[in-house]
């Protein structure tokens, strides 16, 4: 015989695993005390300052899917298949597990990414000679695309990205006709809103050249996000658009800008559409930046591009641009790590956004990437 003397009387929990164990009739440890049983019967004794209870079980032989004990294990004659890490708090035995290994169940959300890709950063002086070296790389990569296939196409992005474009309508030598204008994401707004991104390109350069109007691909803003995202998702693969191996439309260039959260065309940290691994256009229905209703270039269209272009200039995507290329975070949570192109992928900043890289750091593997922001000096003032 031998006892275990616990702290607490007979709980409901423990009453539940005696009786299963009753109907079982194997032995059993409640607790996390030790209890080594004899050949015949197991006697379990659990003590408190008011009284002791007693339960007998007796044993009996381990069944053959109970692994053999080993002659100095507590449990001579097998492990009992009923244990305290065992049962759920309702006192039920937890189900087994049916994972088949690591890599073969349910798939995250976000797409992992077991290692790097090397990409370009180029820092200029401030925003005016970004949005010019801009200028000049869409015309470089229009003429090398011109040149291989016949045609280029380019996708754009909102905000100050497309602003920073109206050089190009003053541009030579570019060949315009030939270009298929498409737009990353888009408010599901009119056409002539002051909200609407064709809006936005048409008046920075897009109504000062050339490029047919045809060729300049707008969503329907009366249809429904859903609907809309569908029909423009149909219009890309009717486009002659250049295709990569696996038949998927490679945009010859792709410009993104990245918000203070990470969050890059309309995909947002977390969200649904940042995870989609189907479709090349999605909507969202419930922008955390107004207006709530878009579409947007998903992340395996933006991979499938031949080049993509991340700008960001000024002081106040310092902060972002240092978490997005220094920071190792979770992914989803900063969307524009997910760009990782099959293409080239090439970030343009300004010496203000550039300001917090500290790029001497990289090759050291010890410092870099990191996992958390630097703790701000004692006594230096908040930016």
């Amino acid at each position: 015989m031998s006892s275990v003397s616990l702290r607490s009387p007979l709980t409901s929990v423990q009453q539940q695993k005696l009786d299963q164990c009753d109907a079982l009739r194997r032995p059993v440890v409640l607790g996390s005390a030790r209890a080594t049983p004899s050949k015949a019967v197991s006697t379990v004794a659990l003590r408190s300052r008011r009284a002791v209870q007693t339960v007998s079980v007796a044993a009996s032989k381990p069944e053959a899917d109970f692994p053999p004990g080993h002659q100095n294990s507590q449990w001579p004659t097998g492990i009992p298949p009923v244990m305290g890490g065992h049962v759920m708090p309702s006192g039920e035995v937890a189900p087994k597990s049916e994972s088949t290994g690591p890599g073969t169940g349910a798939i995250h959300m976000f797409q992992y990414y077991d290692s790097g890709k090397d990409f370009t950063i180029l820092v200029h002086k401030d925003e005016a000679e970004v949005a010019s070296g801009l200028v000049q790389m869409i015309v470089d990569a229009s003429a090398a695309a011109i040149a291989e296939h016949g045609s280029f196409s380019i996708a754009l992005s909102g905000g100050s990205c497309v602003g920073a474009l109206s050089g190009l309508a003053s541009t030579k030598g570019v060949e315009f006709e030939k270009w298929q204008v498409f737009f990353v994401d888009e408010r599901v707004v009119p056409l002539d809103s002051s909200e609407s991104n064709f809006k936005a390109a048409q008046d920075a350069f897009l109504s000062k050249v050339p490029v047919p109007e045809s060729q300049v691909h707008a969503i329907d803003p009366t249809l429904p996000p859903a609907t809309a995202a569908s029909a423009y998702e149909f219009k890309l693969l009717a486009s002659d658009c250049p295709r990569n191996a696996a038949g998927k439309p490679a945009m010859d260039l792709i410009l993104l800008g990245v918000g203070p959260e990470g969050h890059t065309a309309s995909l947002f940290p977390n969200s649904v559409a940042t995870a989609e691994k189907e479709a090349l256009i999605t909507s969202v229905i419930n922008s955390p930046k107004p207006p709530a209703q878009r579409i947007t270039f998903t992340m395996p269209l933006i991979n499938a591009a031949n080049n993509v272009v991340v700008v960001a200039s000024g002081a106040g995507k310092a902060e972002v641009v240092e978490r997005a290329l220094e920071m190792q975070s979770l992914p989803g949570a900063l969307p524009v790590q997910l760009v990782r192109p099959d293409g080239a992928l090439t970030w343009m900043l300004d010496q203000a956004s550039a300001a917090d890289l500290n790029q001497k750091e990289w090759t050291n593997p010890k410092a870099w990437p990191r996992s958390e922001l630097p703790k701000p000096k004692r006594g230096a003032k908040k930016k």
